[in-house]
């Protein structure tokens, strides 16, 4: 089945404007630092399945080139993405520097990158080094410059996709979980609604279905999967992410509590 089974772009201008603007500034400044590095610039995550809320949503991109950027280029493309945080502040702008022949094996075969999350430059990371990006730039995602997704030479394999999403639930999100009962108040935040809500949900989604998914194609799967308990959490998930607000104050303790149990189901 295919990966992103389901998924259909909004009619009309697509990617929106605030990041059609971003990705214009983007390689304004990294073509002025690194003249002829950046050869291709692909986008992925939830935006390429037509998902965007301004103001909360960000851009995960990968960068390709056919060389790894040299010493002085790593100072000057930090600077770059200084500067990108500061012209668009409030839009996260995350992603990696890799080379055509990195998509072409796997992930975990691939060295440190240089990388950006969340405008905290790393000169080696593996930010979105993984076989969920290999998989939505090879189905779903979009080229700002350079070949289209579809004829370029990308890594799939959906039984370490599914390996690599159980080991995510496991390890990262059996770790943090327990840690909501913990900080009962921290969990009831919107924020911390829509993160474990969601993100755990999303993972079960493409464990149950086999398919990827949105961050709000996983609140919609959770509200099917999980039943009515745990319907409303799902929508008060969905809320956050697309308002940064819950509809209504709860009692922090007992929200945090069951935030917690949905994202264990």
């Amino acid at each position: 089945m295919h990966p992103a089974h389901g998924f259909d772009r909004p009619h009309g201008v697509w990617p929106p404007d605030p990041v059609t603007a971003v990705t214009a500034l983007h390689l304004d400044l990294v073509d002025e630092v690194a003249p002829g590095l950046v050869e291709g610039l692909y986008l992925h995550g939830s935006l390429v399945f037509g998902e965007w809320h301004d103001g909360i949503s960000d851009v995960d991109f990968a960068a390709l080139s056919s060389r790894r950027p040299t010493e002085p280029e790593l100072g000057r493309l930090r600077d770059a993405h200084a500067a990108l945080s500061e012209q668009v502040p409030g839009l996260a702008f995350d992603g990696f520097y890799a080379t055509w022949n990195d998509l072409a094996v796997p992930p975990a075969e691939v060295p440190d990158v240089p990388c950006t999350l969340a405008g905290t430059w790393h000169d080696e990371g593996r930010v979105s080094v993984n076989p969920v990006t290999w998989h939505e730039i090879a189905h779903q995602g979009i080229s700002v410059r350079g070949p289209q997704s579809d004829d370029l030479a990308i890594w799939t394999d959906q039984k370490a996709l599914r390996a690599f999403t159980h080991d995510n639930l496991v390890h990262y999100w059996g770790e943090n979980v327990p840690k909501l009962a913990q900080f009962p108040q921290e969990a009831a935040t919107p924020d911390a609604v829509a993160w474990f809500v969601l993100g755990t949900s999303r993972l079960h989604h493409l464990l149950a279905r086999d398919e990827l998914t949105t961050k709000d194609g996983a609140g919609r799967y959770a509200r099917e999967a999980f039943g009515e308990r745990w319907a409303y959490l799902a929508d008060e998930a969905l809320t956050a992410r697309a308002t940064g607000a819950l509809t209504k104050d709860y009692d922090s303790a007992s929200l945090g509590l069951r935030v917690r149990s949905v994202s264990t189901a």
